[in-house]
């Protein structure tokens, strides 16, 4: 999935509590805090969507009070299209100020990276945000800062141009969202919902557990990623016996190719990676992922699956092909 304007800038559909999870479990396995690493990471994000989006005579909106006022409205409507939260904006005064109404934020410290992200790209200056209460309603207040910290500039990502696809689905006449994700919007609480078993999900850009893994292993070391991945197939062995298995066991009401086909072409159809190749051959999975999302998240998640299909606990390898495209092996442990 890529922005209209930047087909290059990913975008994945995931679990709306998906990274709050993830960055929990890892927090509670190392002992120290991560979220402040996701916030800088997120915010970078948010300043590059943005940037994307403000070009051509779009870069105008910089330049005047309307402009700006029409700019900070859509962020707003931004945020419910993604189902990220509902937003309203309560004030914004150019320049030194701005305030909104945020409801059912997916994480409300990486929401609030989104906000204070989108007004730095638009003001081009850095902002601090402060929570505060009006009535039975959250209220996000941002601000000028003088500089942003010194982590934020070790943040930073690159985008790789991304293989085509070559896949097609039957989608949805209004809004072009392909028809089998069964996607319920909900505009007046900013969420959307998987109507096939009831859970949130959320539009995200892909970089920022990338980011914020890399700066673990800058900190950490490479002990990291063990714990990262063994916190994503906890999370996926959850969500996927729920979604495909009906919280049941391989065999029972889908057998397991049937299984592993509809997992990996959901990996296509939330943005995640393009699987174009897989075999079970020898007690081992090996999978090939054109356009790969994060390769420690997707191990994570095919241990599962692997796990789910075979009934047994297994670890996951790969092997770089090209650089947009990863052959995981999944085999028992």
């Amino acid at each position: 999935i890529t922005q209209f304007f930047n087909r290059n800038f990913r975008v994945v559909l995931i679990e709306g509590d998906f990274l709050t999870e993830l960055f929990q479990r890892i927090e509670e396995e190392l002992g120290l805090p991560i979220l402040h690493i996701g916030f800088e990471a997120q915010r970078n994000a948010s300043i590059q969507t943005i940037n994307d989006n403000l070009w051509g005579p779009l870069a105008s909106a910089r330049w005047t009070t309307f402009g700006k006022k029409f700019t900070v409205n859509m962020f707003c409507r931004l945020a419910v299209w993604t189902g990220q939260s509902y937003a309203k904006t309560v004030v914004y005064k150019p320049g030194w100020l701005g305030e909104a109404i945020v409801r059912n934020p997916f994480n409300r410290e990486l929401m609030a990276a989104v906000i204070v992200g989108a007004f730095e790209a638009l003001e081009r200056k850095p902002y601090s945000h402060q929570w505060y209460r009006l009535g039975e309603d959250d209220v996000i207040s941002i601000r000028p800062e003088p500089s942003r910290p010194e982590i934020a500039q070790r943040l930073t990502f690159e985008t790789p141009p991304p293989k085509p696809g070559n896949r097609t689905y039957p989608r949805c006449p209004r809004c072009g969202v392909p028809q089998l994700l069964k996607l319920e919007w909900h505009p007046d609480q900013g969420i959307i919902m998987d109507t096939r078993r009831d859970v949130r999900m959320v539009f995200l850009d892909a970089y920022t557990p990338a980011v914020v893994f890399r700066e673990l292993e800058a900190e950490l070391g490479e002990d990291i990623y063990p714990i990262i991945i063994e916190s994503q197939r906890e999370f996926s062995l959850h969500h996927l016996r729920q979604e495909f298995l009906g919280g049941g066991e391989v065999g029972e009401e889908v057998d397991r190719d049937t299984f592993y086909i509809a997992v990996l072409d959901t990996l296509a159809l939330r943005g995640q990676g393009n699987p174009v190749d897989y075999d079970t051959s020898d007690g081992a999975l090996k999978v090939v992922i054109e356009n790969p999302f994060q390769e420690h998240l997707l191990a994570g998640h095919l241990s599962a699956m692997y796990e789910l299909g075979e009934g047994r606990r297994a670890e996951a390898s790969w092997r770089k092909i090209d650089p947009s495209t990863l052959e995981f092996t999944v085999t028992p442990t």
